[in-house]
């Protein structure tokens, strides 16, 4: 699973899709599927995804769109 925290509410968001040229595909915190500009964000870093929630503070809705959209 990768994340990336946003610069400004310093909260976490999964990434879906990186491909996207200037955007990325990521779920929010409040569970939205949705592009948004990679300049928003810190790097891209790799965690478990078995211990992303509660390592990064992920929520239930952000966890259970990546299973659903990697499955």
């Amino acid at each position: 699973m990768e994340l990336v925290k946003n610069k400004l509410s310093k909260k976490y968001f999964v990434v879906l899709d990186d491909s996207e040229g200037d955007d990325l595909l990521v779920v929010t915190p409040e569970g939205k599927v949705k592009p948004l500009e990679r300049h928003l964000f810190g790097p891209q870093i790799l965690v478990d995804p078995v211990n992303a929630a509660s390592t990064h503070n992920l929520t239930a809705m952000q966890v259970n769109i990546y299973r659903d959209y990697f499955s």
